[in-house]
């Protein structure tokens, strides 16, 4: 697995249409990959803001399985300087703790009048808290403690059939202590990530000792 560290220009066009557009900030992002396919490279990614609605002191950082190439992007003048690129490899063991950082789209599944259920998003802090620890069950590990930091919604845009929809995400970052309960479900969750939204920064898990 690999982890690399971008910083972008604001005052690049390309990057201010991609911050406010998530969607095609993936697509130019899995787009370094031409000849692989898209399950091969498992990418996650996340942008480091001081306010998400905001353009300014941008921090890329993107996770993939496969080693990235990011010379194009130097090229068309979208980073401020060479990206950091290294290869992460961690044995985990069962009560291991780290400090975590993960930007999350905390949904839930409800079922709709038609029959139909519908990922709708979770706005109270505890309802955000519980959705973490059940994702933290299901990941292999436990919450020591964490911190909410709630950014409201983000909007994306996508095309589908000649199309553009809006798509909005509610994005909540949190920061915390975990310990490792089930290390095989452990790795999953960190090649994998947490949550709904990948393709638009969310679900990555940062690990700090």
């Amino acid at each position: 697995m690999y982890l690399s560290k971008l910083l972008l220009d604001p005052k690049s066009r390309q990057v201010q249409c991609e911050i406010s557009n998530r969607y095609e900030l993936h697509r130019t992002l899995t787009a370094q990959f031409p000849e692989k396919n898209r399950k091969d490279i498992d990418l996650l990614y996340r942008l480091e803001l001081a306010n998400y609605q905001s353009a300014a002191n941008i921090t890329l950082l993107v996770q993939t399985q496969l080693f990235a190439n990011w010379d194009n992007l130097v090229n068309t003048g979208m980073l401020t300087t060479i990206p950091e690129v290294k290869l992460f490899e961690v044995d985990f063991f069962e009560g291991d703790s780290f400090y975590f950082r993960l930007l999350g789209n905390p949904t839930i599944r409800r079922k709709q009048p038609d029959g139909k259920s519908k990922r709708v998003g979770l706005y109270a802090p505890e309802a955000q808290q519980d959705w973490l620890k059940r994702k933290a069950d299901q990941g292999g590990f436990k919450i020591l403690g964490v911190q909410l930091r709630d950014f409201g919604l983000i909007e994306s845009r996508k095309r589908k059939n000649n199309e553009t929809f809006v798509i909005k995400h509610q994005a909540v970052q949190f920061d915390g202590l975990l310990k490792i309960t089930d290390t095989d479900k452990f790795n999953k969750t960190i090649k994998n990530g947490i949550g709904s939204a990948k393709a638009f920064g969310f679900g990555l898990l940062s690990l700090a000792k």
